[in-house]
C-alpha cells in the first residue's frame, strides 16, 4: 500500500509564465516561492515522459502558494517541445481529470463579486441570475458514513447535516481552462 505524506501541488502548463503568475496573484492572491527559468534536467525530463530527446526539454517553472490556502501551483511554460496550444473548457459533469479545485473561502459573495468580473474568467454559466447558492438541507438517510460508529451516532449525522445545509459555493473557470470552486461553510471535510 502506498503511503502518502501530503499533498505535493497543482500543476497548470500556461503560454506565458510572467502573464500567468500575475494573472494567478490577481485572481487568487497567489505568491510566488520559486522560479526555474529554461529548466534542461535530463532526469526530470525522463520522469515527465521525454524519453526521446530528453536532452532537448526546455521548460520554465514557477511554483506559486495561495495564502491561507495550503495549496501549491506549479506553473510550467513550454519553450521546446510544445504541446497542443488549445485550452479546453469542460462543463461540471464532463467526464476524464479532474473536474474542479476546490478553495474555502471566509466571505463567498465578496469573492464571487471578485472574480465574475475578472479577466479570462467563466463562470460555469453564463446567466445573470448564476451566483454563490446555499445548499439545500439535507437529512441523516441521505448519506452514509464510513465508519460504523459514526454511522451510528445521531449526532454525528445531524452535525453533517447542518454543516450541508448551510454551505454555499460557486464554480468558474480560469483562462487556461483550470475549474475551481469557491465555497464558504463546508469545513468538516475537504469539499
Amino acid at each position: 500500500m502506498v503511503q502518502f505524506d501530503g499533498f505535493g501541488h497543482i500543476n497548470i502548463v500556461i503560454d506565458d509564465l510572467e502573464k500567468a503568475a500575475d494573472y494567478y496573484a490577481g485572481l487568487l492572491g497567489a505568491k510566488r516561492v520559486q522560479e526555474f527559468p529554461h529548466f534542461k534536467n535530463v532526469g526530470f525530463s525522463r520522469s515527465a515522459g521525454f524519453l526521446d530527446r530528453p536532452q532537448d526539454v526546455d521548460v520554465s517553472i514557477c511554483f506559486l502558494e495561495i495564502p491561507g490556502a495550503g495549496l501549491f501551483i506549479e506553473l510550467f511554460e513550454y519553450h521546446h517541445p510544445q504541446g497542443d496550444q488549445t485550452v479546453h473548457f469542460h462543463k461540471t459533469n464532463d467526464m476524464g481529470g479532474p473536474r474542479h479545485i476546490c478553495l474555502r473561502v471566509k466571505e463567498i459573495d465578496e469573492a464571487f463579486e471578485h472574480v465574475k468580473n475578472y479577466e479570462g474568467v467563466r463562470l460555469i454559466n453564463p446567466s445573470g441570475e448564476y451566483q454563490p447558492f446555499k445548499i439545500d438541507e439535507i437529512s441523516p438517510d441521505q448519506f452514509k458514513f464510513a465508519d460504523p460508529v459514526l454511522e451510528s451516532s445521531l449526532s454525528e449525522k445531524q452535525n453533517v447535516c447542518d454543516t450541508v445545509g448551510s454551505t454555499r459555493y460557486f464554480y468558474f473557470i480560469d483562462r487556461y481552462g483550470v475549474q475551481w470552486e469557491f465555497e464558504q461553510g463546508h469545513e468538516d471535510i475537504g469539499g
